[in-house]
């Protein structure tokens, strides 16, 4: 698949919280979507493997699956776009993050939300994480594929900041315990975000 370049435009929102926005070209998003829904997501959950629909509700699949050549070279499309954003990270902050998880797309319906929480805290203690190899991610990227819903933002409370998606556009902020947030309730229609995390 040839994708065309397009205009970035970067956007600092205060509060370490960048967007990106043109990250992803429409047809890239289009193509994305259609992958998706010829897989099975399953259903999101919190810490490693664990569901709890009280907290998060929702769907997830992930990219990096060296079983489907289509899932992975999805996921490479992504990270080709996930190393723009390395670089603009670099030019801000003058730190590297040259490292990427795989990506994963999340599907939101109507009454579907994840509530308040940090994202580098994937197990119950960061010894565990280390024993295990899981590395404490330090960059959190949220991307949205599509913009034809309502409700779904992305709200930080703590810095006072909600982010309404927009299809192509990334925001991306620090993974640790300062910027807490939360993917408010879908109302109507379906919410297709991605993620992808960095680390140094």
């Amino acid at each position: 698949m040839t994708v065309a370049p397009t205009k970035l435009h970067f956007k600092d929102l205060g509060s370490e919280i960048l967007l990106v926005e043109n990250l992803l070209e429409p047809s890239l998003c289009d193509h994305i979507l259609q992958v998706a829904e010829c897989c099975q997501f399953k259903p999101s959950s919190i810490l490693i493997n664990v569901v709890d629909t009280e907290v998060r509700k929702g769907g997830i699949l992930a990219l990096g699956n060296s079983e489907n050549s289509l899932l992975e070279s999805t996921n490479q499309l992504l990270l080709s776009k996930i190393k723009i954003i390395q670089e603009l990270l670099f030019r801000h902050y003058g730190v590297p993050f040259p490292h990427a998880e795989m990506c994963s797309v999340l599907r939101y319906g109507p009454g579907d939300a994840y509530k308040r929480h940090v994202d580098n805290l994937l197990l119950a203690s960061r010894f565990v994480e280390l024993a295990n190899n899981i590395p404490t991610r330090d960059i959190s990227i949220v991307g949205y594929l599509n913009d034809n819903f309502e409700g779904g933002e992305t709200l930080f409370d703590r810095q006072n900041i909600k982010v309404k998606p927009q299809a192509g556009s990334a925001i991306v902020f620090p993974a640790y315990y300062t910027h807490p947030h939360q993917s408010l309730p879908v109302t109507k229609g379906k919410k297709y975000a991605f993620t992808c995390w960095l680390f140094h």
